[in-house]
């Protein structure tokens, strides 16, 4: 059920308890310095109010225990080898691929990591494929990474999304898969030259209504990976720890298009493509939604993932692919940026799938009065905090400071969220 349809009722639940005419209207302690809210169409943070599901876990101690995590990883325990007892497939050429080494993201209560090591000439990278014991409608991956000091481009990066039960990963390069067959996003990385390699963040898209780019409206009867790049480029810095996450919505059924995805990059949500926004349009295989190719500006259509309800999002792929990099050359054109087109590495960190978004990795504890709950500003948390939530919502739905949960979407059920919240001691 989405989130807008179980906050009906709040608004009546507060009246009843005769709270809301006691919050005021006026001042509000959270505005932004410009004094408006993203519109739609435009990349917003996730409200500064809360910080995800990690949050309530510092250094994601015991953050697999709660009811919304799906899967976790921290390569903190055996060899390689035992990596076959927690993923399903497992791509490591020669065992020259993967290695355990020691570094951690800030915050991390780890000691060591996951090293891919893809070798021109060898391999083109490896991966680690997990098929999940059951389907989701929605899903969150986050996990933490860095490249090398002189990496090179990326062919393909992290993949999440639905197919049918295999014991290994399909890319479906080529096709476009059927409504019933399934769906996939990867959070990739726009190899264009003009950008500074590894490249700037971006999803690739493979669904039902994909198109193709053999012809500029999209028809044809080959089909590669959609492009969707955001509205400002987020470059994918090298030598750094990054957190990455991504969001999967499927469409609630089979004829409606109101499926979305989005992307978070240290926190920040930087593209989220959903029915309504961003504005943009579609050449060939690509929405565009800025540059010269945007000529005719219309609200994006939203996904149509899938044309059955049985198709969920059931499969993560921590992918390190690097084949048209190796067989291409795809040297910068800036040429005194460090470039090793031999060798590619990267590291992986703190993996965390969950059916809510997670944020980054958290080093203290929340602590009452001083949390992302207080709406009010008077230092405490309460109901009274609900109410104004429930308040700010009501005078603009696209307000996103109301976005109380970090999803993208500023809807009532945040207000619910946030009760539970309370509730529960989490503020």
């Amino acid at each position: 059920m989405r989130k807008a349809a179980i906050g009906i009722g709040i608004p009546a639940f507060l009246i009843t308890l005769g709270l809301a005419a006691s919050v005021p209207e006026g001042g509000d302690p959270h505005s932004a310095a410009s004094g408006k809210s993203p519109t739609a169409g435009q990349s917003a943070q996730p409200a500064a109010n809360h910080r995800g599901l990690a949050y309530r876990y510092p250094g994601d101690a015991g953050i697999e225990a709660d009811s919304a995590v799906v899967f976790r990883e921290t390569f903190e325990q055996g060899l390689i080898s035992d990596l076959d007892q927690r993923w399903t497939n497992i791509s490591n050429s020669d065992n020259e691929v993967l290695a355990f080494v020691s570094d951690a993201p800030p915050g991390s209560a780890g000691k060591r990591c996951l090293q891919m090591t893809a070798t021109n000439g060898h391999d083109t990278g490896g991966h680690l494929w997990k098929y999940l014991d059951k389907g989701y409608d929605r899903l969150y991956a986050r996990f933490y990474t860095k490249f090398s000091p002189d990496h090179p481009y990326v062919h393909h990066f992290v993949h999440m999304g639905s197919q049918r039960e295999t014991l290994f990963p399909s890319g479906g390069a080529g096709s476009r898969p059927s409504g019933t067959q399934g769906f996939s996003t990867g959070i990739d990385l726009s190899a264009s030259r003009r950008a500074v390699p590894p490249g700037d963040w971006m999803l690739y898209s493979y669904w039902c209504e994909m198109r193709s780019y053999q012809n500029l409206d999209g028809t044809g009867n080959v089909y590669y990976g959609n492009a969707f790049e955001p509205l400002t480029p987020e470059p994918a810095p090298r030598d750094k720890w990054q957190c990455v996450e991504f969001m999967i919505q499927c469409n609630s059924a089979p004829d409606v298009r109101d499926g979305e995805e989005a992307f978070w990059i240290d926190g920040k949500l930087i593209g989220r493509f959903a029915p309504g926004t961003p504005l943009g349009t579609w050449i060939r295989d690509k929405f565009h939604v800025t540059g010269v190719y945007n000529t005719n500006p219309q609200p994006f259509e939203g996904f149509l993932w899938r044309t059955s309800n049985e198709v969920k999002i059931n499969c993560f792929w921590l992918l390190y692919y690097m084949a048209s990099v190796f067989e291409n050359d795809y040297t910068p054109n800036d040429t005194t940026i460090p470039y090793n087109g031999a060798k590619g590495q990267v590291l992986f960190d703190d993996i965390v799938l969950a059916t809510q978004y997670i944020g980054p990795l958290a080093v203290e504890p929340p602590t009452g009065g001083q949390s992302g709950c207080d709406f009010n500003g008077d230092g405490r948390t309460n109901i009274v905090d609900v109410v104004r939530l429930v308040q700010m919502f009501l005078r603009d739905p696209q307000d996103k400071r109301t976005d109380y949960d970090g999803d993208g979407e500023s809807t009532l059920g945040d207000a619910i969220t946030l009760l539970i919240d309370i509730v529960k001691g989490n503020c």
